[in-house]
């Protein structure tokens, strides 16, 4: 069956954009903090040029719902809409730090993840993903939060039966950018991979194709952003 999605994601500093056409990928990101809104909509036309494929003949459109950037994720929901009601087509909803999960996998091949971005103030959006096969669905361990640096090393560590065994990624923008996690060691783990990275739209594909083919996708209407913050302050430059 013939399968062509598009994927975008401006949740952070990086804005990315993937076509999948049956089994191939087709991307481009660029980072641009506070130009998403000018950037992530001639990005999309251009990526759908250079592959030959009209809005209208897709089968989906997959968008991420947060945590992140409170302009970014506003930018990304409402460009979601917008094409969705332009195209009449349906929308499928990812979560950032599963992607970041299904980037890890991408690169790494490791099936236990601990995802972070940075959420500023002194805090982290983060979450725990596991999968039980090569080709099945991130398990996440953990309720989607924005908490402290340290309270997260005191759930890595100290965390009981929950405690971390094996291999595992730490992904996401929230590693490198404070001491107490930059340096972490965790007792018990065989291997550890770190990077740095920000979630990408060709990792977003995977999980909203799979998604799309279970029919779990939500009409633009229906869409319900993820902040996690209990305030959000905006400032004009943000967008």
């Amino acid at each position: 069956m013939s399968t062509r999605i598009l994927a975008f994601d401006t949740t952070t500093e990086l804005c990315s954009v993937a076509v999948m056409i049956n089994h191939s990928i087709y991307d481009n990101k660029i980072i641009a903090p506070r130009s998403h809104s000018e950037n992530i909509l001639p990005m999309i036309n251009q990526l759908l040029i250079e592959v030959g494929v009209a809005l209208q003949s897709l089968d989906c459109i997959v968008f991420s719902r947060g945590p992140g950037s409170f302009a970014g994720i506003r930018i990304g929901v409402s460009v979601a809409q917008g094409l969705a009601l332009g195209a009449d087509l349906p929308l499928v909803e990812v979560s950032s730090l599963e992607v970041l999960a299904q980037g890890a996998w991408r690169i790494f091949s490791v099936k236990q993840v601990i995802s972070t971005i940075d959420a500023r103030m002194g805090e982290l959006y983060w979450a725990r993903y596991h999968r039980m096969s090569d080709d099945s669905c991130w398990i996440c361990s953990d309720n989607e939060s924005i908490t402290k640096p340290e309270i997260i090393v005191k759930k890595i560590i100290y965390s009981g039966s929950q405690k971390l065994q094996g291999n595992w990624a730490l992904v996401g923008t929230g590693w490198n950018n404070y001491p107490i996690l930059k340096c972490i060691r965790v007792p018990g783990v065989i291997g550890l991979k770190k990077s740095v990275m920000s979630p990408e739209a060709q990792d977003m594909l995977p999980l909203g194709i799979c998604s799309w083919r279970n029919k779990i996708f939500i009409n633009p209407n229906q869409v319900q952003p993820v902040y996690l913050h209990n305030v959000v302050v905006v400032k004009t430059n943000d967008i």
